[in-house]
């Protein structure tokens, strides 16, 4: 027979488990969730990284990097990819293809929602250009609404409200990567507000 009551077991069980909580959220660097919760996901490689800079990914400037003057106010956006500065090789070459790719777009700065504030650079942003339904290109462009627009199922998004989706299938939001301007040119600031591509699983 057990040495222990069914009434102490329970004040056992009870006292564990205040002990756990109570650890998770004195450990610093350590976050507590809700039970049924989860830890935020790891980026896959190969997304932009701090320090990066961007180079275009096609048309007669492919290679080249982006200034701050190459964004055009209220064009189409332009589709660059992140570049390690210091070794010249693009992050996509380190990890999943396309994770790199981002659409860098210009407006008036006060258009943008105040939690974008001081996350861009003279009214230019930069989101993920990856489609958070089943990762493609967000290589589209609605002219009318000025949203990022994906050929492959219509899902659309508004670069004016921190990526949400508005359009086609109801997915999360596009991240954004904070940039700043270095000698001209558009640098990471930041890690991506969110993970990029498609979260599966």
């Amino acid at each position: 027979m057990s040495k222990f009551s069914p009434e102490r077991r329970d004040a056992l069980k009870s006292t564990c488990r205040l002990v756990t909580v109570t650890a998770l959220v004195s450990c610093p660097g350590v976050k507590a969730f809700a039970a049924g919760g989860a830890m935020p996901r790891p980026q896959s490689k190969g997304v932009p990284q701090v320090g990066d800079t961007f180079v275009f990914s096609d048309g007669p400037n492919k290679g080249k990097e982006v200034m701050v003057a190459d964004v055009v106010v209220d064009a189409r956006p332009l589709m660059a990819v992140a570049q390690d500065p210091s070794t010249g090789k693009l992050e996509e070459d380190a990890g999943e293809s396309d994770h790199a790719t981002v659409l860098l777009y210009r407006v008036a700065p006060e258009k943008y929602s105040a939690g974008m504030n001081g996350e861009t650079v003279e009214g230019i942003s930069c989101y993920s250009a990856v489609c958070t339904h089943l990762g493609c290109l967000l290589s589209d462009w609605d002219a009318s609404g000025k949203l990022f627009k994906c050929p492959c199922h219509d899902a659309t998004f508004d670069p004016l409200k921190e990526g949400e989706n508005v359009g086609g299938p109801h997915v999360r939001q596009i991240p954004y990567i904070p940039i700043k301007a270095v000698d001209g040119k558009l640098v990471v600031a930041a890690k991506p507000t969110g993970y990029i591509g498609v979260k599966r699983g």
